[in-house]
């Protein structure tokens, strides 16, 4: 993590897969449970802030923190912070869909911000937005399928979240408030049990900008277990 310009205390962009909600590509799917693709992506961030850096699935670069703190019918994949080349293992149970970012950006306020109540949601969806109009190039590879319609991948927020809502122990009270992200994901539907490959990469060209050139290159070998949980 690192600090941006003075407006803004924390600006992280993460690499993820993502799908809108319109889509029609074959394994692509829209909203899961009746949750919006943006809404997933708000959930996405509380679930990367839910756990220790030594547990966090971002960090891990092997992919053996890969079912850390996963519940539910959607499977999240990580990413990596910055620009980041990596490649990860990871078993998954039959029957979840896979939700993961190809590339984004999150805008958290500062505490002096935060305290003096100064950043409005959509300053912040602005904020967030900004790498994600300046995009070079974005590639998916799915078991050798390719997707490559920034269009169709593009996840716009429509309301802001607390970054910090996934954090166990919290009492309930917003912590990081209007938090907001927008960029590229998919959401797919179950693999079939056995071996999957997934590629993806993307690179943004906003010069001057905090992580406005951020590359990402996400390499993942899956294999789905049937009859786990």
């Amino acid at each position: 993590m690192r600090r941006t310009s003075p407006a803004f205390w924390l600006l992280l962009s993460l690499a993820f897969t993502a799908a809108a909600e319109n889509a029609d590509h074959g394994r692509l799917s829209g909203p899961v449970n009746g949750v919006r693709l943006d809404q997933y992506a708000n959930r996405w961030w509380q679930w990367a802030y839910s756990m220790p850096s030594s547990e966090s699935p971002i960090r891990d670069n092997v992919g053996v923190k890969c079912g850390v703190n996963q519940t539910g019918d959607v499977w999240f994949l990580a990413g990596g912070f910055g620009s980041s080349k990596i490649t990860r293992y990871c078993e998954i149970p039959d029957g979840k869909h896979l939700f993961f970012p190809v590339i984004n950006m999150l805008y958290i306020p500062s505490p002096a911000q935060l305290k003096r109540g100064s950043i409005t949601c959509q300053s912040a969806m602005v904020a967030a937005a900004a790498n994600n109009d300046n995009l070079e190039y974005i590639e998916v590879v799915i078991d050798g399928e390719t997707y490559t319609d920034p269009e169709a991948l593009r996840v716009r927020p429509n309301e802001c979240f607390d970054a910090a809502g996934g954090i166990p122990g919290k009492d309930g009270s917003p912590k990081v408030f209007p938090s907001a992200t927008d960029g590229y994901w998919i959401m797919l539907a179950p693999l079939s049990p056995g071996d999957h490959e997934i590629r993806f990469g993307a690179k943004y060209n906003n010069p001057g900008s905090g992580y406005g050139t951020m590359i990402q290159d996400i390499h993942y070998k899956i294999r789905v277990s049937k009859g786990s949980t």
